[in-house]
């Protein structure tokens, strides 16, 4: 017969089961899914004129005044001069009957402008108050300003002065990488640009709208103050038609050498294939990070600046290599320049990279990326960014998919995800590279 007053089990037994449940419960808690990453709510409607306006908000920014507004533009081009030319003279004394730039009438609203561009996208961007008091004059500003702006004759002569003794790398690179090699490439020449060519590229631009998103924090009375206004500026905006087929990338690497002497730079570009899923996103966000940091751990070189375009069908990655000043005698070495060069590209293969490698570097390098997304995530300019740039609202991404699978995306990705999503990435045959010496 048992002895129900028995314990089932001893002192030291049950003191044993209590801290093996504790530490389990620590396991526990420290493998689970990240709780840190918000999942914005997305609300949708369309303009007067048939452009879609996606709106993402957050209980994180409930009580918070900062507002991002982004006209989103799909003109495919390969005059990225033109392109740069209309955005920087927007940018500049363009509203009529004005010599400060839109910044400056913007400073005292507690708001400012900002734009984009690559060979795809084009963005104009506001970071605005909600607050009543600077809202709606930031938005009658913003609306006089993008209706009918003013490009003027003066401050167009300033900007081509100024361009020509400074001509943009990503041009460069981008005409080395997607345009046509059949014309004669030369460096000293910057494209030709009028200031009537920049009058009706912006008129084209509005015929040329993806979609327009509100980020952040709005009460009843400021999202129809919002409305109001989008659907003023927006009055004769059309939706893109256009694609990026005429854009091709080289199949075949190269190398460019420019100048004469000790080497001074490295410019290199590849392109990418369409980011499809969040994975891939974040793939790219690690390798760009290794990238980066294999190459600024070599004694000759001084640093490393990395770029990743990710346009919605003909994304693609460059960076750039300054090496350092006391690079020794023997970089003239043709071998030497062979291998050095070597770094520069081994990073396209996936074989090379250490990330795809070496589990502990991948393990390092995801955990960093996790705690900058936690900080990330919780600015309505990050997500102006994500919205804009990373997802396209007629891709295989957008930024609701975005919104709400990224945290799991996150939370599951494993170094498998990453080697797959790197070899389909990855277009090592287009890789192209400057080398600019002095």
């Amino acid at each position: 017969m048992s002895d129900d007053s028995k314990p089932l089990f001893s002192r030291p037994v049950l003191a044993a089961v209590m801290l093996f449940c504790t530490l389990a419960i620590w396991l526990l808690n420290l493998t689970a899914p990240s709780s840190k990453l918000p999942t914005p709510q997305i609300e949708t409607w369309t303009t007067k004129s048939g452009i879609p306006v996606i709106w993402l908000k957050q209980a994180q920014w409930q009580g918070s005044n900062k507002l991002e507004v982004r006209f989103s533009f799909r003109s495919t081009t390969d005059n990225l001069a033109l392109t740069q030319a209309t955005l920087a003279m927007l940018m500049s004394d363009s509203l009529p009957l004005s010599t400060a730039s839109i910044n400056q009438r913007l400073a005292p609203l507690a708001a400012s402008a900002s734009s984009y561009y690559d060979h795809e996208n084009q963005t104009i961007g506001l970071t605005l108050s909600n607050e009543p008091r600077y809202l709606v004059p930031t938005l009658s500003l913003a609306a006089n300003w993008l209706k009918q702006p003013d490009f003027k004759r003066r401050t167009f002569d300033v900007w081509q002065t100024q361009q020509q003794a400074n001509p943009p790398v990503q041009h460069e690179l981008e005409n080395v990488l997607f345009f046509d090699k059949t014309h004669e490439q030369n460096d000293s020449t910057v494209p030709v640009v009028s200031l009537d060519q920049i009058a009706d590229y912006y008129q084209s631009l509005k015929a040329s709208t993806a979609a327009i998103f509100v980020v952040g924090d709005m009460s009843p009375e400021a999202k129809q103050t919002v409305q109001d206004a989008i659907n003023t500026i927006s009055q004769d905006y059309r939706l893109s038609n256009t694609s990026a087929e005429a854009i091709y990338y080289e199949s075949v690497s190269s190398t460019i050498q420019q100048n004469e002497g000790e080497l001074w730079q490295t410019r290199s570009a590849i392109a990418l294939m369409q980011v499809s899923s969040i994975k891939e996103w974040i793939s790219l966000q690690i390798w760009g990070a290794d990238l980066v940091s294999t190459l600024n751990q070599q004694q000759h070189i001084d640093f490393v600046q990395l770029a990743l375009t990710l346009s919605p069908q003909r994304p693609w990655a460059w960076w750039n290599i300054q090496y350092a000043d006391n690079i020794t005698e023997t970089a003239n070495d043709p071998s030497d320049n062979d291998s050095r060069f070597m770094n520069a590209k081994s990073l396209v293969f996936v074989e090379q990279v250490p990330s795809a490698n070496d589990k502990k570097t991948f393990d390092t390098l995801l955990d960093n990326f996790k705690q900058q997304l936690e900080q990330q995530t919780l600015s309505p300019t990050w997500w102006s960014y994500i919205a804009t740039q990373v997802t396209h609202q007629d891709g295989p991404l957008t930024v609701k998919q975005f919104a709400e699978g990224y945290k799991e995306a996150v939370d599951s990705f494993t170094i498998e995800d990453y080697q797959a999503a790197l070899q389909h990435l990855l277009k090592p045959s287009s890789y192209q590279e400057i080398q600019v010496y002095q």
